[in-house]
């Protein structure tokens, strides 16, 4: 009995004092047969009473050993059976292959997630054990994983749990045998077709009798490290992005490019994570590769960009690194126009609502032009009609303050307005010319003098937009 109350104190100590299961959980239950998943199935059906848990074990027959698998099968269906469990069993073919490891987890985490939804349960609970995440951390090693990737499998992803994670394979072989509960051994572990079984039967084994005998505890600490090394590393990108950001708005993000060549290199990789996390709502595909992409393009010369999964660019304009939903890159309006043939005190143009206003008299302002989605003209020195519309090719106009016309893209250049946003940006022109560029300048010709009677006064104001995901802003903490 002392084996087996040891086993269930340390468990209870590990799942439910560290918050991973709660009393009343809804849990569904990976069951193999082997004997990982046959301890964590028994431990829990043991404290079923006490904590108010309700199982549900799932097994997937995945027909890949033939007799062997039917054989799994029915052991599973017999340990629920005896014991009142319920149990949901999928049999699927996968065919063995070069990247059989990986079809099968995908299809294991996707009826885990499908059968946790149609009988609601809370919690999805796995059977890896120390030696687990010591081949975790191996393999993610010589992958060049980060700190992220070396703090190894969690106790805790969002509802998927891990209870055995602290425990030896002898711990949990001692637990069943003391109780005279059997499990399935699957004879593919033995095979070294599989990374994973090369890192479990022969790396180990070797860096145990060479190096370190107890390098599985070894790993299995230095993953805690790495963990809390990974938490403080989200802190300090969270500060550091706070810090790095100019402005947030239109599904963009602006990030001074002088503030972040100041912060550490491990530190962005965590910065640009978190980015991309609020955009996408998950950190998942950011990998070392994207990091290094855009590594690269902030080093770069001049305007350079980089497609992340998920429709997501980071671009670099001048002196700002933007990351932005692909499709605020996409403008498919750059040829709309609308033309007006007399003053209107209200009308619209795509998403802008556009009032006119003739004045006999300019208002008391400090500076007239500081609301730069406001423009004051000499009514008398344009004609209508006026047209409303997006650049084209050989435009020119005389920006205010000039004595000469410039070309609307080398005007575009020095007020280093990003490439994406040019072809967005209304103008407003009369039958000869560029009146005012929206948002930058009005044509000097038809500012305000002395000598100017009537005047007429523009405002634009963005009246809607797209529902597009915005980017969560970044609070200081």
């Amino acid at each position: 009995m002392g084996n087996k109350q040891s086993f269930l104190r340390k468990f209870e100590e590990f799942v439910f004092d560290k918050g991973l299961l709660k009393n009343g959980d809804k849990i569904l239950v990976g069951y193999s047969g082997g004997a990982d998943s046959t301890a964590l199935l028994t431990a829990l059906w043991q404290l079923k009473s006490h904590y108010k848990l309700n199982l549900l074990a799932v097994h997937i027959n995945y027909n890949l050993r033939a007799e062997e698998s039917q054989q799994d099968e029915e052991f599973v269906k017999q340990f629920c059976f005896h014991r009142n469990i319920s149990l949901v069993v999928e049999n699927c073919d996968l065919e063995s292959s070069s990247g059989v490891e990986n079809n099968a987890r995908e299809i294991r985490f996707k009826f885990f997630r499908k059968v946790a939804k149609l009988y609601k349960m809370n919690k999805i609970a796995l059977g890896h054990n120390r030696k687990d995440q010591a081949e975790t951390i191996l393999f993610r090693l010589f992958r060049g994983s980060g700190y992220t990737g070396l703090k190894g499998i969690e106790p805790q992803t969002g509802e998927i749990v891990h209870p055995l994670l602290p425990f030896s394979r002898s711990e949990i072989t001692s637990y069943l045998k003391q109780q005279k509960i059997s499990w399935r051994e699957d004879s593919t572990n033995q095979q070294n077709t599989y990374t994973r079984n090369k890192l479990r039967n022969v790396l180990l084994p070797w860096l145990e009798e060479n190096l370190n005998a107890d390098i599985v505890n070894k790993l299995y600490q230095t993953a805690n490290i790495f963990a809390e090394t990974d938490q403080i590393m989200q802190q300090l990108a969270a500060r550091s992005l706070n810090k790095a950001t100019l402005h947030e708005k239109d599904d963009k993000l602006v990030l001074s490019i002088e503030t972040l060549q100041k912060t550490l290199s491990a530190l962005r990789y965590y910065l640009y994570r978190l980015a991309y996390q609020n955009f996408t709502g998950t950190d998942k595909d950011f990998y070392s590769s994207n990091f290094e992409e855009i590594e690269a393009v902030l080093d770069s010369e001049g305007s350079k960009q980089v497609d992340l999964p998920h429709d997501i660019v980071v671009l670099k304009e001048y002196d700002k690194l933007i990351f932005a939903n692909k499709q605020i890159l996409e403008y498919d309006n750059k040829d709309n126009s609308k033309d007006i043939d007399r003053i209107r005190n209200r009308s619209s143009f795509e998403d802008y609502r556009i009032i006119m206003k003739k004045l006999k008299k300019l208002p008391k302002t400090k500076y007239l032009y500081e609301d730069k989605y406001t423009a004051y003209l000499d009514l008398d020195k344009l004609e209508f009609p006026l047209k409303i519309r997006h650049r084209q090719p050989g435009d020119r106009f005389k920006p205010l303050g000039m004595h000469h016309s410039k070309k609307l893209k080398d005007f575009f250049i020095d007020e280093k307005v990003p490439k994406f946003e040019r072809d967005k940006v209304v103008l407003f022109c009369d039958n000869k010319k560029i009146i005012w560029v929206c948002g930058y300048r009005i044509d000097d010709r038809l500012a305000i003098t002395q000598n100017t009677d009537n005047i007429l006064k523009i405002k634009l104001e963005k009246i809607s937009r797209k529902k597009t995901r915005k980017a969560e802003r970044i609070r200081k903490k």
